[in-house]
Formats: structure tokens, sequence, C-alpha cells
């Protein structure tokens, strides 16, 4: 965190689920704001995920904190797409 240049910027969003997976849950944003998947177990509820429920979260602006490229992951992706 101590990367970060900027405060933060946290803001209520809203979304929907628009697809449920064994392990994710996707969420479409409302206001244009695109698509979300997330892991299951990052997901709060009292409920059974299903379709069309709605769901509310604070979220931030995401920063880039540096020109550095991680090597690790860009070779990761490199075999990945090698592979396809």
């Amino acid at each position: 965190m101590d990367k970060l240049r900027y405060t933060s910027t946290e803001r209520y969003v809203e979304g929907v689920i628009v697809d449920v997976k064994d392990g994710s849950v996707g969420i479409d944003l409302k206001g244009r704001l695109g698509h979300l998947s997330v892991p299951m177990r990052m997901l709060i509820t009292d409920y059974e995920p299903q379709l069309g429920l709605e769901v509310g979260f604070l979220m931030s602006y995401p920063e880039v904190i540096g020109p550095e490229i991680n090597e690790k992951y860009a070779q990761n992706l490199e075999h990945k797409k090698n592979r396809e």
C-alpha cells in the first residue's frame, strides 16, 4: 500500500450477478462500468448466488504502481498464449 501515490477513492458500486460457476461469480456493473469476475469465496452473502441478484461493494480505481514489468507473469502469459 505504500507504493500507491493517490489516496483511496472508494466509491459505492452496484451490479447484477450474470454468471455463476463452481468457483466464481460474474457481475455486470451498473452504469456501463464493465464486468467483474470474482472467486465465490469473496462473495459475502446469506443467500444462494443466483442469476439476477443485485450486489453492492466499494471499489477504487486501479493504479499502476510502477513502470517495471513483472517478468514472471509476462512469461506465464506468453507461455499460455503459445499453447493456444
